[in-house]
């Protein structure tokens, strides 16, 4: 074998080398992408966790959410604060569903099944839709505010 034969030889080898290096390298870069499409899927159920635990583990805000939206009773402005904070809070646990959705994080169609839906069986209420109306329009994305609008127009 010529020293040309072991030249071209040797490049061949080192082609084989790289393609497989950077099949390495996209097997892993995939599972990492995976990994961290896992984590965002259990912050946003930490973010919600705390929502939906707040209203099980508490009778007293469980009320206020159903009497208060329901208007099944006047609230005091203490308990309309709080009322507040809670829907803010779910409209924010939302957000996040719907901006990893619009990033492709989550599977399209995860916004408006998941948080989406549960966020406007709240604001479809007497009070919950009198909070969306007056809060929409301060701190939230307008195209947030379109697909959650959409979405109840739907409901």
């Amino acid at each position: 074998m010529s020293l040309e034969h072991l030249f071209f030889l040797s490049q061949i080898i080192a082609s084989i080398a790289v393609v497989a290096s950077l099949i390495f390298v996209g097997r892993e870069v995939k599972e990492n992408t995976i990994a961290l499409q896992r984590n965002e899927h259990n912050s946003t159920m930490q973010q919600w966790t705390v929502v939906r635990q707040a209203i099980a583990s508490n009778r007293e805000v469980a009320e206020l959410m159903t009497t208060g939206l329901s208007g099944e009773r006047d609230l005091d402005l203490a308990d309309k604060l709080r009322q507040e904070q809670m829907l803010q809070e779910m409209a924010w646990a939302s957000f996040h569903i719907w901006d990893r959705t619009r990033r492709g994080i989550f599977p399209k169609g995860t916004f408006e099944q998941t948080g989406g839906a549960l966020l406007c069986s709240y604001i479809k209420t007497a009070r919950g839709s009198e909070w969306w109306r007056s809060s929409k329009g301060v701190g939230f994305y307008p195209g947030f505010v379109a697909d959650v609008d959409t979405l109840l127009a739907k409901v």
